[in-house]
């Protein structure tokens, strides 16, 4: 009976498995599943949170420093039996803060560092809904890649059958049958490589949304161009300082500053440390004779290494101030390149656009063309190797322009990453 019903079991998960729904996605879910469930993503949101719980606890260097301290020991004659034993005990509380000027950069570090991290997260954020969306977007293109490529061997294949049907009524030679398989054939590897490496594309979606490999995942969306207005000096004057890596190199100025200031305060600036100590002891517990003493402390100390050449202290300080000086570089450098790269994408995109119109006017002259030869082929007006390149023609004019679209997509992608701007925030910016 056990048998039977662990089978029954077995065929019930199997039938559950392979009927479970698939998941179905538009761009905007996609986003959405990535941002709760990517593991990169999550990586960095726990460096956020622990940045953040050291920022809320930056007071903590005010703190005193407690501890307690405590023995027992038994003492006995070894030699004299009139000496008995003695249980003597004893022990010590003691708490110390300093205070010095270091106290209020730390916690300034503490803030800068968290915005700091807070600026890499949004970053990590941004970076992973641009890479869904283009993962999206090629996804949905190289299906119609696919389907393209099936059309056309489709076709192929139609063509083979109906040059079969012509050589049996005695109407074309046996040599333009097998040159109609074989061009059918030669499809064939094409369509097998495009299907594989959309498996593979999907299988890196799957990761980016944190999803396993054996999810079913059915995807919503047309590659659909919007054509964006775009100024280069609007965009750069608005949106430069916006950049993620601008942003990020600014911040850590401040952190190089605060540091400077860290080891100024270090090097010169005077401590104050008061501390406390209270200590009891008994020498024989069962004696009520305990002895106890408190004292309390204030001692001031003035650092002099900071003012001597050449000393520990002095290289710390050094080194700070060229640490300073490279950080300033690096947002300038930061600057430039961000500038660069935004520069180079509207670039980009103007090419992408020119060359959709091209691809465009390629597209409709291949379709044409093709109609017009397949029409004289039957007809007997023309030969099959006329067609079958007018065939490739339009197949090639119709990939091009698919290419050209994911293109332009994926470069206004980039380029919204790169502002830290949406497509409306891009075009108010132009239309000012």
């Amino acid at each position: 009976m056990k048998k039977h019903i662990s089978l029954f079991l077995f065929l019930l998960c199997g039938v559950t498995a392979i009927g479970a729904d698939p998941l179905i996605l538009n761009v905007q879910s996609a986003v959405t599943l990535a941002l709760k469930q990517n593991n990169e993503l999550e990586s960095s949101a726990l460096d956020l949170e622990k940045a953040r719980y050291q920022n809320e606890n930056s007071w903590n260097f005010m703190l005193p420093d407690f501890s307690i301290d405590g023995s027992v020991s038994d003492s006995t004659g070894i030699f004299d039996s009139s000496v008995g034993n003695k249980i003597s005990i004893s022990g010590s509380f003691s708490s110390s803060v300093t205070f010095d000027g270091t106290g209020r950069y730390y916690r300034e570090y503490d803030e800068s560092a968290y915005e700091l991290q807070s600026l890499s997260y949004e970053s990590d954020k941004l970076q992973l809904e641009t890479d869904v969306r283009k993962a999206f977007y090629y996804l949905i293109a190289h299906k119609q890649s696919l389907i393209l490529t099936e059309k056309n061997l489709e076709l192929a294949e139609k063509r083979w059958r109906q040059t079969e049907t012509k050589f049996e009524s005695g109407l074309v030679s046996e040599l333009e049958v097998l040159e109609a398989q074989s061009t059918y054939e030669n499809l064939k590897p094409a369509y097998t490589t495009a299907d594989m490496e959309y498996s593979t594309e999907m299988m890196i979606f799957k990761t980016l949304l944190g999803i396993g490999f054996d999810q079913t995942v059915e995807l919503e969306g047309t590659v659909d161009v919007e054509i964006l207005d775009l100024d280069e000096e609007s965009l750069i004057t608005t949106f430069l300082e916006s950049s993620p890596d601008v942003q990020s190199a600014r911040k850590s100025v401040d952190i190089y500053e605060t540091l400077l200031n860290i080891e100024k305060a270090a090097d010169f600036a005077p401590s104050v440390t008061l501390s406390l100590n209270y200590s009891a002891s008994n020498s024989d517990v069962f004696n009520d004779d305990w002895t106890d003493s408190a004292s309390v402390t204030a001692a001031v100390s003035v650092p002099l290494n900071g003012y001597l050449k050449g000393s520990e202290e002095d290289v710390a300080l050094s080194d700070a101030q060229k640490s300073l000086e490279q950080a300033r570089l690096n947002y300038e450098q930061v600057l430039q390149e961000s500038e660069k790269e935004i520069r180079t994408l509207l670039l980009q995109i103007r090419g992408y656009q020119k060359n959709m119109e091209l691809c465009e006017t390629a597209l409709t002259i291949s379709q044409k063309t093709y109609e017009a030869t397949e029409k004289a082929y039957n007809l007997g007006a023309t030969e099959l190797l006329n067609l079958e390149d007018a065939q490739n023609t339009l197949f090639s004019a119709q990939q091009d322009l698919l290419t050209s679209q994911y293109n332009y997509i994926s470069a206004v992608l980039d380029l919204q990453l790169a502002l830290n701007a949406s497509s409306d925030e891009i075009s108010a910016a132009v239309s000012r």
